[in-house]
């Protein structure tokens, strides 16, 4: 749960994925945005793992990035609400619908919401029960339209838009055992990132009801098709960072290989190395294209794709990624024949959400993250 005792208090916030994590100690407010007073990103080298050893070293490194991270905090900042946002793969997240017609117009209740939200997560899901991470409501439509305030209003239609998510539970045990180690006598608080993205793309983004989100991981692409808040279509690839690398420079660093593509997305490279990375991420796109086309063609299937795309990818190769996305012509999957229009998430685009002080590098995933719990700890 998001617990309002955080309000105006130091939070500590996670944000945890499977090739790199980050760590924030951030300030909530009611009415305006969170902010972030120290953050670190720590990414893992980039080699082949399997999910068990992802998972190991992720949790080493995590411990050591805690620890040095806490170390030169003063006493009195040390958080007492700990909040981890989990990412694919360790969670999984999915939405669902229940809608209910009445004779005559009748008040709407709590419990009558809670029932509909029942009868919507009582619907098949690949989602493991025994590992259930969180769930809840994400939007009321009553008589046809979204109403943020239901309760005591007078309907005679009702529909329901719950979530759910689980997460691997030897992960979960990790994460506990490594926070409750280093800050003793707290219960971390834990969520899935697409609960967060959602809250911070309703909240702030209002206008953008129809879009796929791209959600770039380090061996996995999720590919989320968003309706008013609902998901109603999820597929993963498996394409990531570590995969992009391999394909584009093959016996080279791939420490290296990623400083070339930071130069290239920001035009500062153009020595014969970063020629041959352009070479290569040529070469590379015609397979690309047929992975990411397979999954679109499984998304369309069972409804054609919003033009409307979000990318949330490291910003190294974030405009590589935008350009690969918009350029090729996936236009045949869309509801309108039209290319995909890409808007990749940036710092920039959260400055309603979140504020970094001097000197604290922004960061999206910790801005998503850290805006999102602000948000929904400030939830009437």
């Amino acid at each position: 749960m998001f617990s309002k005792r955080s309000a105006g208090k130091p939070v500590l916030i996670a944000d945890v994925g499977d090739g790199s994590f980050a760590l924030a100690i951030a300030t909530l407010s009611d009415g305006v945005p969170a902010q972030i007073l120290r953050s670190i990103r720590t990414i893992l080298p980039i080699e082949d793992r399997t999910r068990e050893q992802a998972a190991a070293a992720i949790a080493k490194s995590l411990e050591e990035s805690l620890t040095a991270f806490l170390a030169p905090t003063n006493v009195a900042l040390i958080p007492e609400d700990i909040h981890i946002i989990v990412r694919s793969p360790w969670t999984r997240f999915r939405t669902a619908r229940s809608e209910q017609a009445f004779t005559e117009a009748r008040p709407i209740t709590k419990d009558l919401i809670a029932e509909e939200a029942r009868k919507a997560l009582a619907q098949p899901s690949e989602l493991e029960k025994a590992n259930s991470l969180e769930a809840g409501v994400l939007q009321v439509f009553l008589n046809g339209y979204h109403t943020n305030k239901p309760v005591n209003k007078k309907a005679q239609s009702i529909a329901v838009v719950a979530y759910e998510s689980d997460l691997d539970a030897s992960f979960k045990a990790t994460l506990i055992g490594i926070f409750g180690k280093l800050l003793p006598g707290r219960t971390p608080s834990l969520h899935s990132s697409m609960r967060t993205l959602l809250a911070v793309m309703h909240e702030h983004f209002p206008e953008l009801e129809r879009f796929v989100l791209f959600d770039i991981g380090s061996t996995t692409t999720s590919c989320t098709v968003v309706r008013k808040d609902a998901i109603t279509q999820h597929e993963v690839v498996s394409e990531g960072v570590s995969t992009f690398i391999k394909r584009v420079a093959p016996t080279g660093l791939p420490e290296e290989t990623l400083g070339l593509l930071r130069m290239l997305s920001n035009d500062t490279c153009s020595t014969a190395a970063c020629q041959s990375i352009k070479d290569s991420l040529a070469k590379a796109e015609p397979e690309l294209v047929r992975a990411y086309g397979e999954v679109f063609t499984k998304l369309s299937g069972i409804r054609r794709l919003p033009n409307g795309a979000i990318l949330n990818a490291p910003a190294e190769i974030s405009p590589w990624l935008q350009g690969f996305f918009s350029r090729i012509d996936f236009s045949q999957f869309t509801a309108t024949t039209q290319p995909l229009t890409v808007e990749p998430l940036s710092p920039e685009h959260l400055s309603s959400v979140v504020h970094w002080d001097a000197g604290v590098t922004a960061d999206t995933g910790i801005g998503i993250a850290a805006g999102a719990v602000n948000i929904l700890t400030h939830a009437p």
